[in-house]
C-alpha cells in the first residue's frame, strides 16, 4: 500500500508537469491539527495530525468538458495501528453537450455525491469537522456513477437539479456485491439571489434510495433497502451573519420479519463574521465566531442511544488559502457514557 501510494503521488506530479501545454490546473488542500484531550481522565493528552490532504487534478478537453482526479491522504486503522494511505475520491469526466442549451451537465465516473458536497460548502468549514450526514455515515460522499444536472436559471442563478444513479458502496470500498444500483436526486434553490442581502441564502434538499451493499443470492434484496431524505438550508444576511440547518432521515433494512431501523440526525450552525461589525479594524476583519450543534440518534425506536455534539470557536483568515481556528468541543451520550471534550486548533491550507 505505502508504495502504490508513492507511485500515485509521483503520477500526479508526473502528469502536472508534463500538462504545461495542455489546460490543466493543480490544486489542493491540507488540514492540519492539534487537539488537547479535556476529557476525564485523559491527563490533557495532546497531539498533532494531519487530518485529511487533498490533491486535485483538473484537464480540460475542450471548452464545454474535462477530467477531474483527486486524491485524499486520510488516516486508516489497520491491524490496529493508525497509518496514512492514499486513495482515490474522485475521478470523473464531465461535460455540457450542445442539445441542454448550455443548462445540462453530465458526469461519468467516481464523483461526489451533491447533498453532501453542497453542505460542506453552507457550513464553511470541512478542516475542522464533517457535516452532521457525513460524520455519521448516512451516506457516502463519492460513488461510482452517473449524474445530470440541469441549471435553473442563467448560469444556475436560481440553483440546480440533479439526478444520478450509482453503485451504492464508498470511494474507500469500491467492490460492488451486487447487481442492485442506488439511485439519487437533490435539489438546491437559491431563491434570493436578486436580493444583495441576501443573496447567498440557498436551500437544499435529497432523496436517496438503493441497497445496502451486500450479496443477494440467497436473500430478497427489498429486505435489506435503505433510504435516506435529507433538507437543509443556510440563510445569509449580506456578509455578516450566516445560520444554517441539516437533516436526515434514514430507514435500513434488517432482513425479513425484522423491523427496519431508523436514524435520524440533525445539525444547527452559525457564524458572525467581525468584519462586517468592524470595517475599520483591521485584525478584526479577519475574524469570525462561529458555532454547531449536532443530535444524532442511531435507532429512533431505542431509548437512551442519541449523542449530542457542541462546538464553537474562533475563526481567522488572515491570509489568502489559509484559514485556522481555535475551537472547543463537548460530545454527551444519552446513555450516561462519559463525556468526550477537548480543545482543538485547526488550520486550512489550500492552493
Amino acid at each position: 500500500m505505502k508504495k502504490n501510494a508513492v507511485l500515485m503521488i509521483l503520477a500526479i506530479f508526473v502528469f502536472a508537469s508534463s500538462a504545461i501545454a495542455s489546460d490543466t490546473k493543480v490544486y489542493g488542500r491540507m488540514y492540519y491539527q492539534w487537539m488537547m484531550d479535556q476529557s476525564d481522565g485523559s491527563d490533557n493528552f495532546n497531539e498533532f495530525s494531519v487530518n485529511r490532504a487533498y490533491v486535485t487534478l483538473k484537464s480540460k478537453l475542450s471548452e464545454k468538458s474535462y477530467v477531474r482526479i483527486t486524491t485524499d491522504l486520510k488516516e486508516t486503522d489497520i491491524d490496529g495501528k493508525t497509518r496514512y494511505d492514499v486513495l482515490v475520491k474522485y475521478a470523473y469526466f464531465s461535460a455540457i453537450p450542445d442539445f441542454g442549451g448550455g443548462r445540462l451537465t453530465l458526469k461519468l465516473g467516481l464523483q461526489p455525491t451533491m447533498y453532501f458536497a453542497t453542505q460542506n460548502k453552507l457550513w464553511g468549514r470541512r478542516y475542522l469537522s464533517k457535516t452532521v450526514g457525513d460524520l455519521n455515515k448516512f451516506l457516502t460522499t463519492s460513488d461510482l456513477g452517473f449524474s445530470a444536472t440541469v441549471a435553473l436559471g442563467n448560469d444556475g442563478k436560481y440553483g440546480k437539479v440533479t439526478g444520478a444513479v450509482f453503485n451504492g458502496t464508498a470511494y474507500s470500498d469500491l467492490e460492488e456485491m451486487n447487481k442492485q444500483k442506488d439511485f439519487a436526486g437533490f435539489l438546491m434553490l437559491t431563491p434570493l439571489s436578486d436580493n444583495p442581502d441576501f443573496s447567498r441564502s440557498t436551500i437544499i434538499a435529497q432523496y436517496y434510495a438503493g441497497w445496502q451493499n451486500m450479496a443477494f443470492d440467497t436473500m430478497q434484496s427489498g429486505d435489506y433497502g435503505r433510504t435516506l431524505m435529507s433538507a437543509g438550508a443556510m440563510l445569509g444576511y449580506q456578509n455578516m451573519l450566516d445560520l444554517g440547518i441539516d437533516m436526515h432521515w434514514q430507514t435500513v433494512g434488517m432482513g425479513a420479519g425484522t423491523q427496519d431501523m431508523k436514524a435520524s440526525g440533525m445539525s444547527f450552525y452559525g457564524t458572525l463574521y467581525l468584519g462586517e461589525l468592524a470595517k475599520d479594524t483591521r485584525f478584526l476583519s479577519t475574524l469570525n465566531l462561529f458555532g454547531r450543534y449536532d443530535m444524532y440518534d442511531p435507532n429512533t425506536e431505542t431509548d437512551n442511544d442519541a449523542e449530542k455534539l457542541m462546538i464553537f470557536g474562533l475563526e481567522c483568515n488572515p491570509l489568502k488559502g489559509i484559514k485556522a481556528s481555535f475551537n472547543y468541543r463537548n460530545e454527551t451520550f444519552d446513555n450516561n457514557n462519559p463525556d468526550v471534550k477537548g480543545l482543538y486548533f485547526n488550520t486550512l491550507f489550500k492552493f
